[in-house]
């Protein structure tokens, strides 16, 4: 048996150092997926315990693990075990138990799961470790009546997993068993219960040479609650920075994965390993009462960054943040970001700002005259332009996030031309550019417009590119904007060998000598203002001279 009770010790240990760790960025430990929510992990110790008994509650619950700690600390003499159920519950136990298990359940069915999540342990101790403010009072009161109370008081009472724990392991085979005659006398805790010992020490004073170690504990605990108060708008401790408020969202902003925002708030039990693990710093729990303790973007400290390989989900445990294998984060839309002409400092004090436009990832906030111009299609809500905006106490962009999340998921090169090519030939865009499998602009239009349009938004850089016809002029620009690949309906055979020359692959349905104007009496006045010249840059600031850009 004593073999048994240090096996069982060193593995809540391991499991608790394991759960800590995974807070302070190491690698994600199975013990994390080891908690209340519908993983296979927690369902096979659920279908354990009626053979086990209370596995999770001796092995793998961190609560349940510190309790014991705290109680061997503060109780080192007494004979109660690290799962005290030997003595029978008292009907309000049961009252408080039940109560806590059933109004849990109802909050989780009926889509409130932030709430009905909060008084589970992993919840508990992942917010304590995040310094989420209510989560480490919660944390607080679970070491006092530790430190106050015999056994696993916030176990036996108020748990609910510990509830569901406790029934199913009734008839367990390694229950611990009570012994003939004993009844609810409390004949287990003698030696601290202020009774005179046998070596003739009175327990009274020996509790009172103890109170002022708990009150040094108690001070201890107020300090750490103390620390989420902390100043944090200082940089460097010299000058102050200056932080915008907290939009008025229309929808907060889930972490990329959170694909459905209803199947979100039941699966996400708010352990707040997402928050630990977030690569930009712009995950916070959230205060709304539907969404109590759960991840939401808050990007006063940082943005979800486009070249983050979706950390957040990689470390959930419970499913409610899905991986999205295959899946750029840039291809992940949370959101779209949402301009307030009212706010924007271009309005209110007369300066040219383009922080905006300068931070977007993806180039989706264009300076249309003189104001920023969002593309919804583009935009995938990473917060980016909200962290830089400069305008004061509030950002005059913010982001909305999405009911449901829209994943791209990107075509291979051969279905992608062909759709491009599509579009062109619908109508739908004179030049159409793509990127990682993925369209990351469109442009419609005559003449040499759209691809200056694309040019300027930066979508050419590394793309496909497919248009109706491609000139001289057509290709310089493609090589300025330096464009992976070309394609064209139509394309010109001098358009063609300049475009290779420069070390862009190139591929028409139609390959004429050279590109005419629209009566095909002559060449086009595009190609002819370029004519002669064979440096790309140098044609390229020729059109603009002579389109007036």
């Amino acid at each position: 048996m004593k073999a048994k009770r240090i096996l069982k010790a060193l593995a809540a240990a391991a499991m608790l150092a394991a759960v800590t760790a995974a807070f302070f960025g190491a690698p994600t430990s199975p013990a994390c997926r080891i908690q209340p929510a519908a993983t296979v992990a927690f369902l096979v110790v659920l279908l354990l315990t009626p053979l086990a008994g209370r596995l999770f509650c001796e092995c793998f619950c961190p609560l349940g693990t510190i309790q014991s700690i705290v109680n061997w600390i503060f109780h080192p003499r007494t004979k109660v075990r690290r799962v005290c159920t030997r003595l029978p519950e008292t009907k309000a136990q049961q009252t408080v138990r039940w109560t806590v298990l059933a109004v849990s359940v109802a909050l989780i069915a009926a889509g409130f799961g932030a709430i009905g999540w909060l008084l589970t342990p992993y919840s508990v101790y992942g917010k304590a470790l995040t310094l989420f403010a209510p989560g480490v009072a919660i944390f607080a009161a679970v070491v006092v009546l530790a430190a106050f109370g015999k056994g696993r008081i916030w176990c036996n009472w108020i748990c609910p997993v510990g509830t569901l724990f406790s029934v199913l392991s009734k008839k367990s085979v390694c229950v611990h068993k009570i012994g003939p005659g004993c009844a609810n006398c409390k004949a287990c805790f003698e030696a601290g219960g202020g009774r005179r010992s046998t070596n003739g020490t009175d327990g009274a004073d020996r509790t009172d040479r103890a109170s002022a170690t708990r009150r040094e504990t108690i001070k201890g605990v107020a300090v750490l609650a103390a620390a989420e108060a902390v100043d944090k708008t200082t940089d460097g401790g010299y000058a102050a920075v200056s932080l915008p408020g907290v939009p008025d969202r229309p929808a907060a902003v889930l972490p990329p994965g959170s694909v459905d925002r209803v199947e979100f708030n039941v699966k996400c039990v708010a352990c707040g390993l997402c928050i630990a693990n977030c690569r930009g710093g712009c995950l916070r729990a959230s205060t709304s009462l539907a969404r109590f303790g759960q991840p939401e973007m808050d990007f006063r400290h940082g943005y979800c960054l486009a070249g983050c390989a979706q950390q957040c989900a990689k470390v959930c445990p419970a499913g409610a943040i899905r991986p999205l294998d295959g899946v750029a984060r840039k291809n992940i839309h949370a959101g779209h970001a949402i301009w307030r002409k009212d706010l924007c400092i271009r309005e209110t004090e007369g300066v040219n700002c383009t922080a905006c436009s300068r931070k977007c990832p993806v180039g989706a906030i264009h300076i249309v005259e003189g104001f920023p111009v969002v593309d919804k299609g583009a935009c995938i809500g990473c917060g980016a332009c909200e962290h830089v905006c400069p305008a004061r106490p509030m950002p005059a962009i913010f982001v909305k996030g999405f009911e449901r999340q829209r994943i791209v998921r990107p075509f291979d090169e051969k279905e992608l031309a062909a759709e491009m090519a599509s579009l062109v030939t619908r109508g739908e865009a004179s030049c159409v550019a793509a990127r990682d499998g993925v369209i990351v602009g469109k442009a419609s239009g005559k003449g040499l417009m759209p691809l200056f349009e694309l040019l300027d938004r930066r979508s050419l850089a590394h793309a496909l590119v497919v248009d109706k016809v491609i000139g001289r002029a057509a290709a310089a620009i493609c090589i300025v904007g330096k464009a992976k690949k070309v394609h064209a309906l139509l394309m010109g055979a001098d358009a063609l060998s300049l475009l290779k020359a420069h070390g862009v692959e190139a591929s028409a349905e139609k390959t004429v000598p050279k590109i005419l104007n629209s009566d095909l009496t002559g060449g086009c006045p595009m190609e002819l203002t370029v004519d002669g010249v064979d440096d790309p840059a140098e044609m390229v600031k020729a059109l603009k001279s002579r389109l007036g850009l």
